[in-house]
């Protein structure tokens, strides 16, 4: 249907977000890639622990004094391959395989995706009966296998980037380590200090990722709406936290096209963390928005936010 038709019907309100600290609404998704990663990492710490122990060594002094002691580890290049070779498989089959047979995070950012779709076709429907494309029928589009898959494609990608840094630097702590007659204290030390930053990047990885997969299912349906015949522009959430960066937050309550979006996550890393969202909202041939009862609302609190702050 023509896009004019829409002033013709009874114009209502976008869905905002449930959640107004977290208008991402990926909080379960992000929960689960959270227990991956919480069962995943400390196994990768525990066996590569478990492997290191393995090695015989024995011990010298160059005087009386303890604090003089080497460590002497009995390995050789075979044996150094091998542990390599163990690490890799290892971290391959716990990060790139433990989610039934894929990787970590990659299910979890695809559930993020398809939630987007969901709220957006709702968003749709709330606000005009002109648009008639169902869920059902828009998971089952050749258009969302494709976009889906994209997805997949980007977090199997950054998570075969975090396996090989992972791997690397674990296996750079193990063989400098020995080499030098580091003690096994120190060498286990290392890997509990190496394993817990993955951790913490693996979180980072979730957050971004998982959040990236659920906005980009919101402006791939907000796209596919305007061909469609619906005319919107994308109204901006932010989570107005106290970790909310300020160029972020000032855009609370403001609209913005598909492009604008898309170059603000695309540079200075505002994707990094990010917890803003954007709905869809109807606009006439200006593009402004047919009621700015919502955006009048959002933007009152952004500066009484703002205002509070300072």
């Amino acid at each position: 249907m023509a896009a004019w038709a829409l002033e013709k019907t009874m114009i209502r309100q976008p869905i905002a977000p449930r959640n107004g600290q977290a208008p991402t609404q990926t909080s379960r998704q992000l929960q689960k890639a959270h227990r991956q990663i919480y069962e995943v990492m400390p196994e990768v710490r525990r066996r590569v622990i478990q492997r290191f122990e393995q090695v015989q060594h024995y011990t010298t002094t160059g005087n009386r004094d303890d604090a003089q002691r080497t460590y002497h580890y009995l390995i050789d290049e075979a044996l150094l391959a091998s542990i390599s070779d163990y690490i890799m498989q290892m971290i391959d089959d716990l990060v790139l395989r433990g989610d039934n047979g894929g990787p970590i995070i990659v299910g979890a950012a695809q559930q993020a995706y398809q939630t987007g779709v969901a709220y957006q076709i709702a968003n749709f429907q709330a606000q005009s009966d002109v648009f008639r494309r169902t869920l059902e029928e828009t998971l089952l589009s050749a258009p969302y296998r494709t976009r889906i898959g994209l997805v997949r494609a980007r977090v199997f990608e950054e998570m075969q980037g975090f396996t090989a840094e992972t791997r690397k630097e674990l296996q750079r702590i193990l063989a400098d380590g020995m080499a030098r007659g580091l003690s096994p204290r120190d060498i286990v030390g290392q890997i509990e200090a190496r394993t817990g930053v993955d951790e913490r990047r693996a979180e980072r990885i979730a957050r971004t990722e998982i959040n990236n997969a659920h906005r980009r299912a919101l402006l791939d349906q907000d796209e596919q709406a305007n061909d469609e015949g619906i005319r919107t522009r994308l109204l901006w959430f932010s989570a107005l936290s106290s970790t909310t960066r300020r160029w972020h937050g000032s855009r609370h309550g403001h609209t913005f096209t598909r492009q604008e979006v898309s170059d603000f996550y695309s540079r200075d890393a505002n994707g990094i963390n990010c917890l803003c969202s954007v709905r869809s909202i109807l606009v006439d041939e200006n593009g402004n928005p047919l009621s700015e009862v919502l955006p009048d609302r959002l933007r009152l609190q952004g500066a009484k936010f703002f205002k509070e702050a300072a």
